[in-house]
């Protein structure tokens, strides 16, 4: 799900979370990301409603609420920014394997038992100014943690959430970001958001840059 840069950025401001693009609006999915598993299969983000079913795993009804309220205020910002949208910006695209990261207990990996907590990227954003030889761009990335079973009220996740920035077979751009989210009690959830606002390209003479975010590992272990 496509929002813009200032709504992902007031995430950010609010609870270390993090939404600042402006009007920026993501593309189709179909993109290889490089370094980011082992599996080879694209889609786009997965949203709040339609995130992957996890044994052990359920959403709040806060949760649920704040989601529906983020998508609320992001649309109405794109709406209110349009002329930011002109132009080339390249499309933001999430490799399908890599929009989920999970932490499992020692020794349970793959058992919903021991999954400690489940991150799902749900919405992105970019913005992009043409300086002339260079390029400035923001990419803009939020989603959601939910506790498992091993999950505690003291739990913290760290996400890493990997940025690319790539023109035909040449890579960039490319930056792991350690994300940190606290799971508030009582239903061991929270929102995150990053925003990455020190990208700089040779700007494109073509229509051929490719911006990729994901998660940059498999399921993790403690």
């Amino acid at each position: 799900m496509s929002v813009s840069f200032s709504n992902i950025c007031k995430l950010a401001a609010v609870g270390a979370l993090g939404l600042s693009l402006s009007g920026c609006i993501t593309g189709p999915g179909g993109m290889k990301m490089p370094s980011f598993g082992n599996k080879s299969t694209d889609s786009q983000a997965t949203s709040p409603a339609s995130a992957p079913a996890t044994p052990g795993v359920t959403s709040s009804a806060a949760d649920v609420a704040n989601g529906g309220a983020i998508v609320d205020s992001t649309t109405n910002l794109i709406l209110s920014n349009a002329k930011n949208i002109n132009g080339y910006c390249p499309s933001v695209s999430i490799l399908g394997d890599t929009n989920v990261y999970q932490s499992y207990a020692k020794g349970g990996e793959g058992n919903a038992n021991m999954l400690i907590h489940q991150a799902n990227i749900t919405q992105t954003a970019r913005e992009c100014t043409d300086m002339g030889a260079e390029m400035f761009i923001k990419v803009g990335v939020a989603g959601r943690v939910l506790g498992g079973p091993k999950s505690t009220d003291k739990d913290k996740a760290v996400l890493p959430l990997r940025i690319v920035i790539k023109q035909k077979d040449t890579v960039l751009y490319s930056q792991l970001h350690k994300v940190p989210v606290m799971l508030a009690p009582p239903d061991r959830s929270g929102l995150f958001a990053k925003v990455d606002e020190g990208i700089a390209i040779p700007t494109p003479r073509e229509r051929n840059v490719q911006i990729l975010v994901g998660f940059d590992s498999g399921p993790s272990k403690r």
